[in-house]
């Protein structure tokens, strides 16, 4: 009895010297009311399931890095995702819904990033719970007015576009000249029916992030003249890869574009 109880006390002392993983100081919890972010003992809600959101998966060119890009009508939230040394290439949704983003929109603040296995289980959770936010995304444009992908349209302001109709669509870049220098975009032409629209974003100023993309395809686009201002909506150059995948998988008007209002470049994105 007396050999026992020694033994009792010595686990129970090993146990209270023996160092404890420290706490992080902000983790992420999901409940049945959605995914909070909890820091010093606070919690931000940043998604509900009751109401709707998207989530846009951004990745580095070698998919060493990734961000998921959690949007709402009322705004966006990134979340940075670390894959370390070591780790094998993120798979499963990381990876299937990753869109191509420039080096500098990678970064973020050490010890604020996910890991990329908490970003996969993340995403797997938000595919149960709210499949239809994997295809969405809620942006507002340089007016004001909201700018919303969904699984089948995209609506810009009052303007819808079906994606599950025929359409056509145009990736190119631009130099808007300016009084002091002159800046270069990168634009997205769509036309459906009679409705024609140009979505533009500022093209990031290095582009050798580009090489290797697996997506590269999409980020290019031959130089074209500017295109009217009345037809151009500004939107966050982080959802232009995203917005083009969406108009890639829709079906594309058989014939040849004719009358047409801007100058397109050559060829598809």
């Amino acid at each position: 009895a007396i050999a026992g109880a020694l033994v009792a006390i010595a686990a129970a002392t090993r146990r209270a010297l023996s160092p404890r993983p420290a706490l992080p100081r902000a983790f992420l919890a999901v409940d049945e009311q959605g995914v909070a972010r909890v820091e010093g003992g606070a919690a931000a809600r940043l998604v509900d399931w009751a109401e709707p959101f998207g989530v846009t998966v951004l990745a580095r060119a070698d998919r060493g890095a990734f961000v998921l890009a959690l949007t709402r009508p009322g705004g966006t939230r990134l979340l940075p995702v670390r894959v370390s040394d070591g780790d094998a290439a993120p798979a499963g949704l990381l990876a299937q819904l990753a869109t191509t983003a420039a080096e500098s929109d990678m970064r973020a603040a050490s010890g604020a990033e996910l890991s990329a296995r908490d970003a996969e289980w993340l995403l797997a959770e938000i595919a149960v719970r709210a499949p239809a936010a994997l295809e969405r995304a809620f942006l507002v444009d340089a007016r004001g007015e909201p700018v919303v992908l969904d699984r089948t349209e995209l609506r810009v302001g009052t303007r819808r576009i079906d994606l599950a109709s025929p359409l056509e669509w145009r990736a190119f870049v631009f130099q808007e000249l300016g009084v002091h220098a002159a800046a270069l975009c990168q634009a997205t032409w769509v036309r459906q029916g009679d409705g024609e629209l140009v979505l533009v974003s500022p093209m990031p100023g290095d582009v050798a992030w580009l090489q290797g993309a697996p997506d590269a395809r999409l980020l290019q686009g031959a130089t074209a003249e500017p295109p009217p201002r009345d037809l151009r909506r500004a939107i966050d150059h982080l959802f232009m890869a995203p917005l083009r995948r969406a108009l890639e998988r829709a079906p594309r008007v058989s014939r040849a574009p004719s009358s047409p209002s801007i100058s397109r470049p050559e060829g598809r994105a």
